[in-house]
């Protein structure tokens, strides 16, 4: 994302400068959103939608005027398609299986889903596998020393952001 970002503001025209000041902005906007969400869902095991559905709505507006600037159509077509995905993925699970996975997780994936997206469906597959590969090895882990049981309660958000993070980063 930053090689993309950087190929934006350094294009020397208006509309690619103005898209990438525009990502930059997305992204220090994901940063303090998904700090605040991982430390509450650490801390309480939930994710308020008074902080999800404000970064959602941002998130989408974002992306709209960043394909306007850039007249990337697909790109906007495959976030909407990615967080509609990954939502129906996690809600799916929560209708199945409801202790399993809190609807602020399913919320919170379509935000996650649209950012990965954006940037192409090989970021939001590693986003997605980075998230439950980094909540099961640390649930191994916890499990390993005894610091959790089979039925502990885990906060999946922190991995979920972490693993988007690190998509978002390494793209």
């Amino acid at each position: 994302m930053m090689s993309y970002i950087g190929e934006l503001l350094s294009s020397g025209a208006a509309a690619p400068v103005v898209a990438g000041i525009l990502l930059l902005l997305g992204g220090l906007v994901f940063g303090v959103c998904a700090t605040a969400l991982a430390y509450i869902d650490v801390q309480q095991h939930r994710l308020p939608n008074r902080i999800v559905y404000p970064w959602a709505g941002f998130t989408a507006g974002l992306l709209v005027l960043v394909t306007f600037l850039l007249g990337d159509i697909s790109g906007l077509g495959r976030a909407l398609a990615a967080g509609a995905i990954w939502g129906l993925l996690f809600f799916g699970v929560r209708m199945l299986h409801p202790p399993s996975i809190g609807m602020g997780d399913v919320k919170l994936s379509v935000v996650l889903g649209l950012y990965t997206g954006f940037l192409g469906w090989d970021v939001f597959i590693v986003g997605v596998a980075l998230s439950f590969l980094l909540g099961g090895l640390v649930s191994m882990w916890l499990l390993l020393t005894r610091r959790a049981t089979s039925s502990s309660r885990i906060a999946f958000g922190p991995f979920l952001i972490l693993g988007t993070a690190a998509a978002l980063v390494l793209s």
